[in-house]
């Protein structure tokens, strides 16, 4: 049974357990074999003296995250809610509750048509969960709730009646529960927000619907984030750069986030996950992470204290969960765990003076306040309590046993005098239990073991082959046979189980008692655990940065109106593969805002476009970067077009996925963004594929955002840099010619000036493949005719050319003085719009003209 302890007692070897007198036996003897979990004969054991009534508990060690909320959320435990207005704006509110660390987060966002920010939230929360009104599912669901399953399918819409949306029951909900210290601000600000408000009390009244649970009064910390100051980063983009999951694996391993994970904490972590899909914007807070970063990596001593107190450290927001979440119904279990949770918090407040003595000595402003943070008197005060009702040895229980020999001794002697008589009599009767066992050995001649669990109390069992004849004296009762053991007990033993019960009923009233007391102290100044928590978070999350530092030989970046990167390096790629990485160096500014790349499949232009945005994460999160110098502009939006498999989940082709994740990013974009597009118009027909790139370039280049497009199309690279801020790069290859069957292509993946020449990469390919000899000298024939056509066919429409040129010029001037002669009559924003019109006619007249030779040639027969 894997819940009993066990103890054996075999003919002629009990003679050193019953030569103790029984007034004199110590629980020591009795507890240290009851302890012994049978289904577990490898655990460790760990002791606490009570010198006062000479008992000694002991405990197995076992994984049990401490703290552990009675509530055993999921997962994914977050549960939101989301509201929109009905107005013509976009107005929508969000509440997100954590169940495992109570965190309440409440957001109402003036978005987009395409709800850009609203889609981020959810994505970085992740809710198993969302809560939406019934209005916006029926008859038809809403435009927002679609977005959200096509946005978030792993999240499960759940429609609630429409009145459950209240916004001044959600207001009273979170005067209710919120922390009363520091709460003015937000009890000032929130009351007209009434979208989150609304979505506040969905969430709230779900929780005690259908999870059976309550926050006890004043003691949720309630947060209201605003979107200002964090750079937004879409679903798509986060997948496509695998800042936190892995597109082939589906793990967090190979990842970003699983790079930068050095924390020690789950507190840490949690806070590195959700910096990475909302970067900062705010370039000082940015310089005071990397300042603390830079500190840390200088100073070894300090360093290694930190990064050993933190290994100490449970999951501190989950303790406090476990002290102001309740069950609506009273429960064993809840009040069990009572001393668990008391005991979690003085080993938590132990490493929390431990991680405190090793900040002491940082200079940085952000190391200060966290050294502020973890020596809050308020914190001396909870040890101090602690220790003045707990045992100093007591050690977290889970087996039955144990968690019921804690609870009877966790408590010092003389805190109540009918406290410490009723445990004596408790341990009397044990002990009484282990003489009657003696007994039975000794008169029946059976080897026997003494079990326990919580249904039937201290029993006996015994292997099937030590009764003769297979039956039991008459003196053992209710026999079961199972394999080879049989289990039984006799009436002296069910007497001393009912007095220990007995006696246990007066001993858990008492201690109980004695630490709901204490619990309820703690409650009172709850908020300071919430601060220190956030504290060791912030401090984890800056020491994983510096280990990664260390070991991966980054550099800090700095801020500027320019990116530039000197030798980057793909941070996921690096780590990943044996081979060096090929550092490649990058240089945007407001004269090179849109940079077209070139270069055959398998070159390297997804892995540098990757690059460049992971490294502006990493830089706006606080983390250095590999390379050898890093200067980055501030980026407000992070979007992403690049070529993956086609989206089953959307049943949705790849021409459709280009389209809808084109269409979004022009919606979005603004001059202060970051975009990298791969392959656009790879879905469709290549003139079809041509014409979409190049008017998305053109729609790109006006917006002054710093764009990195990769393509294939040629045509295209030579056709923009009629734009001054347009500039061509190319990934490097050599076409090796060896003997004449067998060619190769060299990637060298370095990024240079200039478009990719055109040298029949295919065919150099197509032969290093081991493709039939005769096969790819047919084809080299054909491609090197049709080339040699198209270049005739140049040649001969020249003079055309000219022509055409010559006449579009003048129709061009002539349109240019219509608008020259009506400009001092125009409003300047709309001659500003006549003048773009112009531009963009007289470009399409002059590359249709240019382009039309080659559409000649594309069409001539070999």
């Amino acid at each position: 049974m894997s819940s009993s302890s066990v103890v054996s007692f075999q003919r002629g070897h009990h003679s050193t357990r019953s030569s103790t007198p029984a007034s004199t036996t110590t629980a020591s003897s009795s507890f240290s074999h009851l302890s012994r979990p049978h289904a577990a004969p490898r655990s460790r054991k760990k002791r606490y003296t009570n010198s006062h009534t000479e008992s000694v508990v002991t405990s197995t060690s076992t994984s049990k995250t401490p703290g552990q909320s009675s509530l055993k959320p999921p997962d994914n435990s977050f549960v939101a809610a989301v509201v929109e207005g009905r107005g013509a704006g976009a107005e929508i509110g969000m509440c997100f509750c954590n169940l495992k660390t109570s965190e309440v987060v409440l957001c109402q966002i003036a978005d987009s048509q395409t709800y850009v920010r609203t889609l981020q939230k959810l994505n970085l929360y992740e809710p198993s969960e969302i809560l939406v009104p019934t209005t916006a599912v029926e008859p038809v669901n809403s435009k927002l709730v679609r977005i959200i399953k096509e946005s978030v399918p792993s999240s499960t819409i759940t429609p609630v009646a429409r009145r459950f949306f209240n916004d001044s029951t959600g207001l009273q909900y979170i005067q209710k529960y919120i922390i009363k210290e520091g709460s003015a601000s937000l009890l000032l600000g929130i009351p007209t927000k009434y979208f989150c408000l609304a979505a506040t009390a969905a969430v709230m009244r779900h929780i005690e619907e259908t999870r059976n649970a309550t926050f006890l009064n004043h003691s949720v910390q309630f947060k209201y984030q605003i979107c200002e100051g964090s750079m937004v980063v879409d679903c798509a983009t986060a997948r496509n750069l695998e800042l936190t999951v892995n597109l082939s694996t589906r793990n967090d391993k190979e990842t970003l986030f699983g790079i930068l994970n050095e924390t020690l904490t789950p507190m840490g972590s949690r806070l590195l996950r959700s910096n990475i899909l909302q970067p900062l914007t705010d370039e000082r807070t940015i310089n005071t992470r990397l300042d603390c970063v830079q500190e840390l990596t200088q100073f070894e001593e300090t360093f290694y204290a930190l990064r050993t107190s933190l290994k100490a450290f449970n999951d501190v927001d989950h303790l406090i969960t476990s002290f102001i979440q309740v069950p609506t119904k009273p429960s064993v279990k809840h009040s069990e765990q009572g001393i668990n949770r008391i005991i979690n918090l003085k080993h938590t407040l132990k490493s929390v003076a431990h991680a405190a003595q090793a900040v002491a000595t940082c200079e940085n402003r952000l190391l200060r306040t966290v050294h502020r943070l973890l020596t809050d008197q308020r914190l001396e005060q909870f040890s101090q309590q602690i220790d003045g009702v707990i045992e100093q040895n007591v050690v977290l229980e889970k087996t039955a046993v144990g968690l019921r020999n804690q609870r009877c001794f966790a408590v010092k002697a003389g805190c109540n005098g009918l406290l410490d008589v009723a445990r004596q009599t408790y341990k009397e009767t044990i002990n009484d239990i282990f003489e009657v066992v003696n007994h039975y050995v000794d008169e029946y001649s059976l080897n026997l073991k003494v079990q326990f669990s919580v249904s039937m109390g201290y029993y006996l069992s015994t292997n099937v082959d030590q009764l003769e004849g297979g039956e039991l004296p008459p003196i053992f009762i209710n026999v079961v046979k199972k394999n080879k053991m049989v289990t039984f007990t006799t009436l002296e033993l069910m007497k001393k189980n009912a007095k220990i019960n007995d006696s246990l009923t007066e001993v858990y009233l008492m201690s109980d008692k004695i630490v709901n007391d204490l619990c309820s102290n703690i409650r009172s100044e709850i908020r300071i655990l919430y601060k220190a928590s956030e504290a060791i978070a912030m401090l984890d999350m800056l020491l994983a940065f510096a280990q990664s530092c260390t070991v991966n030989n980054y550099i800090r970046p700095e801020f500027a109106d320019t990116l530039v990167i000197k030798q980057g390096r793909h941070p996921i790629t690096e780590k990943l593969f044996s081979t060096p990485f090929v550092p490649n160096d990058t240089y945007i500014s407001s004269a090179s805002t849109f940079q077209i790349i070139t270069g055959p499949n398998m070159s390297g232009k997804s892995t540098y476009l990757r690059q460049v945005a992971l490294l502006t994460v990493m830089a706006q999160v606080g983390s250095f970067v590999p390379a050898e110098y890093a200067a980055f502009r501030i980026m407000d939006q992070l979007f992403s077009r690049i070529s993956n498999d086609d989206s089953i989940e959307l049943n949705a082709s790849t021409f459709t996925v280009e389209m809808k994740e084109t269409a979004y990013i022009l919606q979005n974009i603004t001059d202060k963004s970051l975009v990298i597009v791969d392959e656009l118009g790879r879905g469709t027909s290549t003139h079809d594929g041509l014409g979409i790139a190049f008017a998305v370039c053109e729609e790109l280049i006006h917006t002054r955002a710093f764009v990195l497009f990769a393509t294939h199309f040629q045509d295209l690279a030579s056709s923009l840099t009629v734009y001054h801020n347009v500039v061509n790069l190319h990934l490097e290859t050599e076409i090796m010619h060896g003997e004449r069957d067998s060619p190769g292509i060299i990637y060298k993946y370095h990024i240079t000036d200039g478009s990719a020449k055109e040298e029949h990469y295919g065919l150099s390919l197509a032969k290093t493949l081991n493709l039939p000899t005769d096969i790819t000298r047919r084809a080299q024939e054909v491609s090197f005719g049709l080339t040699g056509l198209q270049a005739k066919a140049r040649r001969q429409s020249e003079s055309n050319k000219v022509v055409a040129r010559r006449r579009a010029l003048a129709q061009i001037a002539h349109s240019v003085g219509l608008i020259q002669q009506s400009s001092q009559k125009m409003p300047r924003q709309e001659l500003m719009q006549e003048l773009r019109g112009a531009q963009r006619e007289a470009i399409t007249q002059l590359l249709s003209i240019r382009n039309a030779l080659d559409i000649t040639s594309d069409n001539a027969e070999p």
